[in-house]
Formats: structure tokens, sequence, C-alpha cells
């Protein structure tokens, strides 16, 4: 009798479980929605990036949704470590540490992007500018597409001291 009252239930949990928190992840979930349909993926990842509804939603196959290394701040990426620090410190702009991103379709069309944080000389576009020094070890996300959209398949986090 108590599974069947619990099984009764589950649909409705599920339900609730898909609904974004949000207005914030109601407007991410759109914007991946959208990049999904027209097959841009830079404008998917920087949903994908700031939204673990978005990332619950498409799924991850590599690494939790609250555990993806960058988000964008004002058109420019920055780790999730410093973005997490910023919040923390009243949003003092010190505590950013700016990653530059680099985009690639590799073989069978996974689509991949490389980052690495660094120091960077202003230019005059949005941005952080040119990378001029890299600060510390960076990664590379891959993805492949999955049903009408990306799945993040692969989560490499370069250590301290690799190239």
């Amino acid at each position: 009798m108590l599974a069947a009252a619990l099984l009764a239930l589950a649909p409705a949990a599920s339900v609730m479980a898909d609904e974004p928190a949000s207005e914030s992840d109601r407007f991410f979930l759109d914007e991946a929605a959208s990049a999904c349909r027209s097959g841009d993926f830079p404008a998917f990842l920087w949903p994908f990036a700031n939204s673990s509804a978005v990332r619950a939603r498409y799924g991850t196959a590599a690494g939790g949704a609250d555990d993806f290394p960058i988000v964008m701040i004002d058109y420019s990426y920055v780790t999730r470590a410093s973005e997490r620090l910023f919040e923390a410190n009243g949003g003092d702009p010190r505590q950013l540490v700016y990653v530059q991103v680099d985009f690639s379709t590799g073989p069978g069309g996974v689509e991949r992007v490389d980052w690495v944080p660094g120091r960077f000389e202003p230019d005059e576009g949005d941005g952080p500018g040119t990378l001029i020094e890299k600060t510390g070890p960076g990664g590379s996300l891959h993805f492949r597409k999955a049903a009408d959209c990306w799945q993040l398949t692969q989560d490499i986090r370069n250590k301290a001291g690799a190239p």
C-alpha cells in the first residue's frame, strides 16, 4: 500500500524537479533551447556554463551539474572558483580570474572548448582582451551532439604545471 502511494507521488515529484527554480533559470533554459534549435554551439555554452538548471536539463556525462569550471560574467568567461569569491566578497571585480576560451569542432562533430586563465591586454571589443600571460592550468571541455542538443562528454582539468 505504501509502495503504491509512493509510486502515485513519483510522477508529480519528477515534474516538480524538472521545473526551473527561478526566472533566471527559465531565461537560461530558453536561451539554451534557442541555441540548440539554431545549431549555435558558442551560444549554447553561455547558458550551459551559467545555469545548473541547463546543465541538469541537457545532462552531463562528465562531472556534476554544479561543478562546471567556467562561467560568463559581462561578456567574459571567468573561473567558477573566482566567481564564487566575487559573489562572497560583495562583487569585488579583483576576485575574478578571466579565461581565454577557444572553440573548435573535432572529428565526429565533437565541439571542443579549450580554456585557460590569464592576464589580458584590454582591447576595444567586449571581453577581457588579448591574452598576454597564462596564469594557471586550464582545461578542455568536449561536447557531443545528443538528440536535439549537446551533452558534455569530457571535462578535462589540467593540473598545475601542465602545459
